[in-house]
């Protein structure tokens, strides 16, 4: 009797398991990449004697995909620049939750938001200087959140 107990429980649970991933908005899109903009300011430390940040929240930017990018070919100084020496593959825009998809050929990609003044920000960075980079494989839908961070103190 507690075996189909145990499996009506899981039957159960299965439907609502698919529903909570759909609410993290996993992408509909076969190959490509995916994620959440977020917005965070203020002081990030905890403190008694700090007053409290207002915390990170999901914003609408523009984002520009462009072929995987090094320092030698933007200008400014990391995480914003004032120019870039690529080839820009797509523009793009979040949603009011913060959330982008984007369907790319396989490749490898730099990701940046378009900050004001028309500077591009990029924060992550892996140790061949590519600057926030994905690599798209065949049949993949690469997740990448963005956290632009530039007036947060930490």
């Amino acid at each position: 009797m507690t075996y189909i107990k145990k499996i009506a429980f899981l039957c159960l649970l299965l439907p609502l398991m698919s529903c909570s991933l759909q609410k993290e908005g996993l992408p509909k899109i076969k190959q490509g990449v995916f994620g959440t903009v977020t917005w965070v300011e203020g002081n990030m430390m905890p403190s008694p004697d700090a007053p409290e940040s207002a915390g990170a929240r999901t914003i609408e930017r523009e984002i520009r995909i462009y072929e995987a990018l090094t320092f030698k070919q933007v200008k400014g100084e990391a995480p914003l620049f004032t120019a870039v020496e690529g080839k820009l593959v797509k523009t793009i825009k979040s949603n009011a939750k913060g959330f982008f998809k984007c369907e790319l050929p396989v490749g490898s990609y730099s990701i940046f938001s378009v900050e004001s003044e028309g500077k591009l920000f990029a924060n992550n960075f892996d140790g061949n200087g590519l600057i926030n980079a994905v690599t798209v494989t065949q049949g993949e839908a690469v997740k990448l959140d963005i956290q632009i961070n530039y007036k947060a103190a930490y």
